[in-house]
C-alpha cells in the first residue's frame, strides 16, 4: 500500500473525527475517486498500528499523525515509521516491551514511546531489538519505561536526537538503564540527552562510538565491560555516582568528556579497572570525590592505561590508586586545586612499570632555574602521619585535626619513621598545560 512512493498515512483515532467531514466531500469527487485506484492512504483507529505494520511491504515507509496509538509493535520486516515530533505517541500497557525489532533495515523516527513493563529479568524496555542490522531510531521521546533502547546481537545500529528518562525511582538502581547495548557491532550513539535513569551500559561489543551525549543524575554515566575499539568523545556528565567506568576491555578511546559534580562519598569521575589499551586524554573533571580511580592488579602483564593532557580540578583526590600503581602512563596533565593529589589504599603495594612526568601540579614548590618550563627538583608525593588515614579509614575521624596535624608538623621536621613514597613526578610543569579554564564552568 502507497502514498508518494511507498509511503502510509497513518492516523489515530483522535485525529479521525476532524477529517471524517472533509473526507467526505473528497470522496464525492470523481478526480479523488480515480486517484484511488492508484494510491492507498489508510486511515487508521488507535490499536491498528500493528495491522498497517503486517499489511505493509517490505521497504515501505509507514507517516503516522498526531495522536496516541495505544499498543505493543513488533516489526518483522525492513520498515520506515515517522511521527510529528512530541505528537505521535506509541504507548504500551504497562507490561512487556513496546516496541520490538527483529528485522534490518528499520527506521523510527519523531516518536513518543512510552510505558513498558516494569521486569528487570525481562529487560522491559520501550525498544529492543536483537539480531538486526541497519537500524536507525532518530529524533525520538522515550519516557515511562524501564530500559530505553536494548540492543543485543545486533549491527550498525545509530541512535541520534533522542530523549531518554526511565521511570521514577528514588533509589536509583532500581531505575533501568537509558541503553544497553550487548553482543554489538558498529553502533553509534550520538547527540543525546539521558537523565533520570540508571546508565548507558555497553558490554561485549566492539566499534562502538559515543559522542556528544549528555548524561545527568544517573548511576554510571557510561558502563563499558569488555568491549573492543570503543570511542568515547564529547560527552557531558553531571550528578554521577561515576562518570566512566571501564570493566576491561581492549582499545578503548575517552577524549574531551566533561564530568563534573560527581561528589557522593564515591563519587568518582573515571574508573578505570583492568583493560589494555586504554587512552584517557583532554578531559575535564571537576567537583568528584575522586577523578580517577585505578583498579589495577598487583600481578596484571601487559596491560597498559594512558592519562594524558586531563584537566583535574577541585576534586577531593585526584588519583586514587587501589591494589597498586603500576602500568600507567600519567602526563601533560593538569592537576589544580585538588584536596590530596594522590591517594593509595593499600600500603607497601606493588609500584613499578610507571611512565608519570611533565604533570603541572599546584601544590609543587620548586623552582625552574634554567627557565626551561620544568621544575628543577622532582614533585614527590609522600604519606606522613596526616595521610595515614589513607590506609585505615577509621583514622578518618581525626583528619584535618589539630592533633594529627601536629603530628605531622614533628613527623617532617624530624621524622622518626621514614615515609611512604607514593608516586614521583620527575619534571613537574612550572605552567599548567590548559591555560584557560573558564570552560570548567558552562
Amino acid at each position: 500500500m502507497a502514498v508518494d512512493g511507498d509511503k502510509m498515512t497513518i492516523r489515530s483515532a483522535e485525529s479521525k473525527t476532524k477529517w471524517k467531514a472533509f473526507g467526505y466531500k473528497l470522496l464525492r469527487t470523481p478526480v479523488v475517486r480515480g486517484a484511488l485506484f492508484h494510491c492507498f492512504s489508510i486511515l487508521l483507529t488507535a490499536g491498528a498500528l500493528q495491522e498497517a505494520i503486517d499489511s505493509a511491504a517490505p521497504g515501505a515507509t509507514l507517516k503516522l499523525s498526531a495522536g496516541t496509538f495505544r499498543e505493543q509493535v513488533h516489526i518483522d520486516k525492513p520498515l520506515t515509521i515517522l511521527g510529528i515530533p512530541g505528537r505521535t505517541v506509541i504507548e504500551g500497557p504497562g507490561k512487556g516491551t513496546v516496541v520490538r525489532i527483529r528485522a534490518s533495515h528499520v527506521r523510527l523516527e519523531n516518536l513518543v514511546i512510552a510505558g513498558s513493563g516494569h521486569r528487570r529479568d525481562a529487560l522491559d524496555a520501550a525498544i529492543s531489538m536483537e539480531g538486526a542490522s541497519d537500524v536507525q531510531i532518530r529524533g525520538c521521546r522515550i519516557e515511562k519505561s524501564l530500559f530505553g533502547i536494548v540492543v543485543e546481537m545486533s549491527r550498525r545500529v545509530k541512535l541520534a536526537r533522542n530523549r531518554l528518562r526511565s521511570y521514577p525511582e528514588k533509589v536509583v538502581d532500581n531505575r533501568g538503564d537509558f541503553i544497553r547495548i550487548w553482543g554489538s557491532r558498529g553502533v553509534g550513539v550520538i547527540d543525546n540527552t539521558l537523565s533520570g535513569g540508571r546508565d548507558l551500559s555497553v558490554s561485549r561489543s566492539r566499534d562502538v562510538q559515543i559522542e556528544n551525549n549528555r548524561i545527568a543524575e544517573v548511576r554510571y554515566g557510561l558502563l563499558l565491560s569488555m568491549d573492543r575499539n570503543v570511542s568515547i568523545v564529547g560527552n557531558r556528565i553531571r550528578r554521577a555516582y561515576a562518570g566512566i567506568f571501564v570493566q576491561g576491555g581492549q582499545d578503548l578511546n575517552l577524549t574531551a568528556n566533561r564530568i563534573v559534580a560527581t561528589r557522593l562519598a564515591t563519587g568518582t569521575g573515571i574508573l578505570l579497572q583492568h583493560g589494555h589499551g586504554i587512552h584517557v586524554t583532554d578531559n575535564l573533571l571537576l567537583g568528584c570525590a575522586q577523578a580517577f580511580y585505578i583498579d589495577s592488579s598487583p600481578v596484571e602483564i601487559g596491560l597498559r592505561r594512558f592519562i594524558e593532557r586531563n584537566l583535574v580540578i577541585d576534586n577531593v583526590t585526584a588519583l586514587h590508586f587501589h591494589a597498586a600503581i603500576r602500568n600507567n602512563r600519567i602526563r601533560d596533565n593538569d592537576f589544580i586545586g585538588n584536596l590530596d593529589d594522590v591517594v593509595l589504599d593499600i600500603p607497601r603495594a606493588k609500584r613499578g612499570d610507571n611512565e608519570i612526568a611533565r604533570n603541572y601540579w599546584s601544590r609543587y614548590e620548586g623552582f625552574d632555574r634554567n627557565g626551561d618550563g620544568l621544575g628543577d627538583t622532582p614533585y614527590r608525593v609522600l604519606i606522613y602521619a596526616d595521610k595515614l588515614w589513607q590506609y585505615d579509614h577509621r583514622l578518618r575521624f581525626f583528619y584535618a585535626t589539630p592533633l594529627l596535624s601536629l603530628l605531622d608538623f614533628i613527623e617532617r621536621i624530624a621524622p622518626f619513621s621514614a615515609p611512604d613514597l607514593l608516586l614521583t613526578d620527575p619534571e613537574p610543569r612550572m605552567a599548567r598545560v590548559t591555560p584557560r579554564i573558564s570552560e570548567a564552568t558552562e
